[in-house]
């Protein structure tokens, strides 16, 4: 009897999930741990000796206690994603090294550690690394070949394949940014003092539309919120290229009049716009500094004085000692970040609501020479790349503040050069 019992209830189990809708298979498909399977148990069926067990064990199914039709399945511990069962999707996070690999992280949202999940291969140096609008394809612009590759990005896993590939147009380009439709990249192309706009095709292929005069030593660019501006920081003629840009076409149409002319010595090596797109951010190489500029609504161009200049630097820091690295606004705009290159630094600012910069601190980098920087879309947690020190560093924000608190130092295989956090 106790055997008819335990073959009949698993047999039972089987059919009764198909009365239910949970779907099945033939019972030998639904063997779980423990359940042995018995060839007999298909002749009892035939000779339906086992009718009054099964609707028994039907009716049962059917008590308070079970999961009722289309009910979710429980997920076990260690099976759910980075999001912990949340239904969250995991955040991904890319570095770009020289040599042109290109390492792939998952980010655990708690605790806010890295897992190392691959490598690809995309070049020599991928300096810059972007996602496109329908977050699809990742694109990395290689400062060695003046190539950008797309690569489609697995959404479970981060991996990553190539899609498309084209040249920039230029020379060493150092600087990459997406325009706020997501069809266009444009490119600073510093070795040759130019901009390039290249269009984003379906499915991740990209086409060169064409390359814009910029100026000296054109190291990084940015397109205004409203779409209408983009602006290059030109290194060595300490200027700031501005155009007017054609959502439609992709072109680029310098504003009237010469570039804006910075002080001497300024160095401009970044630049960033606020999410109001009442404010541009400068940072300056070569006097460690920071400047604000206010965007004109009437004239749609950036001031010609700078409304607030701030120094990356602690006071009394020797700046011949050190130079900034990268600048980064977080996701709502509420604070601003530098590296120091030489004072091995991550320095925050408080954003007000004039757009003035208050100094909230400088936290030690976790190694040498720390360049790029990135934050996930949640704005919880900060990614130092230190160039010297060969690792990349995470840390947490305090949303109140603003200030970086150390989490976890990821060694890694080569010099960092880029990069990129995102919500898979």
């Amino acid at each position: 009897m106790r055997r008819t019992f335990a073959l009949g209830q698993s047999f039972i189990r089987v059919r009764a999930g198909r009365q239910l809708g949970v779907g099945g298979a033939p019972p030998h498909e639904h063997r779980g741990a423990g359940t042995r399977y018995s060839p007999k148990m298909t002749g009892w069926h035939r000779r339906g000796l086992l009718l009054p067990l099964y609707l028994s064990f039907l009716l049962l199914s059917l008590s308070p206690g079970c999961a009722p039709p289309g009910a979710p399945m429980a997920v076990s511990p260690g099976t759910a994603g980075a999001g912990k069962g949340t239904g969250e999707p995991p955040v991904l996070v890319y570095v770009g090294m020289a040599g042109g690999e290109l390492d792939v992280f998952h980010l655990d949202a708690e605790s806010g550690h890295l897992s190392r999940r691959g490598s690809v291969s995309v070049g020599r140096s991928p300096s810059s690394l972007l996602r496109s609008a329908d977050r699809e394809v990742l694109i990395a612009t290689d400062e060695a070949t003046g190539t950008s590759t797309a690569m489609a990005i697995n959404l479970r896993t981060g991996g990553l394949r190539t899609v498309g590939r084209a040249a920039t147009g230029g020379l060493q380009p150092t600087g990459a940014t997406l325009d706020r439709t997501g069809h266009y990249l444009l490119v600073a192309n510093r070795g040759s003092g130019n901009v390039s706009v290249l269009a984003i095709k379906t499915g991740g292929a990209l086409e060169a539309i064409e390359t814009f005069p910029a100026g000296l030593g054109a190291d990084a660019v940015a397109v205004h919120p409203a779409n209408d501006l983009a602006f290059v920081a030109n290194l060595r003629a300490a200027t700031i290229s501005q155009y007017k840009f054609n959502t439609g076409t992709g072109m680029l149409t310098p504003k009237p009049g010469p570039p804006l002319k910075l002080p001497p010595g300024s160095g401009p090596t970044r630049l960033v716009c606020h999410p109001s797109g009442r404010w541009v951010y400068i940072l300056n190489e070569t006097n460690d500094t920071i400047a604000a500029h206010v965007v004109g609504d009437d004239i749609r161009a950036l001031s010609s004085l700078a409304s607030q200049i701030v120094s990356t630097l602690p006071s009394g820091f020797p700046a011949a000692k050190s130079r900034p690295g990268d600048l980064l606004l977080g996701p709502k705009g509420r604070f601003l970040y530098a590296t120091n290159r030489g004072h091995d630094s991550v320095v925050t600012f408080a954003v007000d609501g004039s757009g003035d910069l208050t100094l909230v601190g400088h936290q030690p980098s976790g190694g040498r020479g720390p360049a790029a920087l990135a934050v996930e879309p949640s704005g919880r947690y900060l990614f130092v790349a230190n160039h010297e020190g060969r690792n990349l560093v995470v840390f947490r924000l305090d949303p109140m503040t603003g200030s970086p608190a150390l989490v976890q130092t990821v060694p890694l295989g080569a010099v960092p050069l880029a990069v990129y956090a995102d919500a898979g």
